[in-house]
């Protein structure tokens, strides 16, 4: 049996918006984008969560506990600037813990970052525990829609008894905020 045109603008019209399948419907815009199209850059990565590894450049171990991973010594990522932060700046912050075997065993970490070869301020912890990276970012480092960010530690522990990984931080989320 064959619907008739009028029939079916009838249907379409009243069943797509209840499936938000219109834009502007309460339903997600799906527009231009494919199955196989990874999730664009957020301006903040919680390194465990389900579309992280697209923006987890190097450096970074497989998500443990499914809350956190560890770091190697150097470490990238890629975030998109906040609205505004190309005339403003931004504020970079990195949360992470460092555990008590890392400083019991190096006494201190120095942790350091860069953005196109410019070095951010580095910070040295002397404590186990939870800990923020925090640095302006200058304007003129976040024209582009996005930016890579670099980090350094000066000591990592060394593998060891069966683990074969350099292990840096304990890695939460890192993000760019606006000023």
């Amino acid at each position: 049996m064959a619907i008739d045109e009028s029939r079916r603008h009838f249907l379409t019209a009243l069943l797509l918006p209840s499936l938000g399948v219109i834009s502007g419907c309460g339903g997600p815009d799906l527009s231009g984008r494919t199955e196989e199209e990874p999730p664009h850059s957020s301006t903040e990565v919680q390194v465990a969560g389900p579309h992280a590894s697209s923006q987890l450049i190097s450096g970074w171990y497989n998500v443990e506990r499914n809350s956190w991973r560890w770091t190697a010594g150097k470490f990238a990522v890629l975030l998109r600037p906040p609205i505004g932060s190309a005339a403003k700046g931004a504020i970079l912050s990195f949360h992470f813990t460092l555990p008590e075997v890392v400083i019991s065993r190096l006494h201190s970490v120095t942790l350091s970052a860069s953005i196109q070869d410019t070095k951010l301020a580095p910070e040295t912890y002397q404590k186990a525990g939870p800990a923020i990276y925090t640095r302006d970012v200058p304007a003129n480092l976040l024209s582009s829609t996005t930016v890579r960010v670099d980090f350094e530690l000066n000591r990592v522990m060394v593998p060891g008894n069966g683990d074969n990984r350099e292990l840096g931080v304990i890695a939460d989320r890192v993000g760019l905020e606006s000023k």
